[in-house]
């Protein structure tokens, strides 16, 4: 039986969906939370950054992070999620896989996914659905999985 993965997903929750024949309804099949990715900015971050001295000069200035925490616990979520996507691609013998993810989450997703993964992707669609319904979810898929 050929399995259909519906993969929804933003930086802070996703869903994962399935569905065993190609005009069937959405089944729930994982659903995954990451809370620090709604947290405010000055939550995520318990000091201020460190000062350094210029290399020419007496001024002083603060250092900033490479990444802002924010981003950092975006790529940490899509990287879990990657990974659990994998698992459920070999645990659910899944065929075919179809991806909706807010727009900046939709990249991160494809850079943590791994060649396995990517072979299974059907469709792909930037769009904020991770909070609709399995009904609301499905009108945003082509009628034929």
């Amino acid at each position: 039986m050929a399995v259909t993965g519906v993969l929804v997903a933003d930086k802070s929750r996703a869903r994962l969906f399935i569905s065993n024949s190609r005009t069937g309804p959405l089944m729930l099949q994982e659903s995954w939370q990451h809370p620090p990715a709604r947290m405010h900015e000055q939550e995520l971050t318990t000091d201020l950054p460190g000062k350094a001295f210029d290399s020419s000069g007496m001024g002083r200035h603060a250092m900033g992070t490479a990444v802002a925490p924010k981003a950092h616990e975006a790529e940490v979520f899509a990287a879990r999620l990657a990974r659990e996507m994998d698992q459920r691609r070999c645990a659910l013998a899944m065929e075919r896989l179809h991806v909706l993810a807010s727009p900046e989450f939709l990249g991160l997703l494809r850079r943590k996914f791994g060649r396995e993964l990517v072979r299974l992707i059907v469709s792909e669609k930037a769009c904020g659905l991770a909070a609709m319904s399995e009904e609301e979810v499905r009108e945003h898929l082509p009628d034929f999985l």
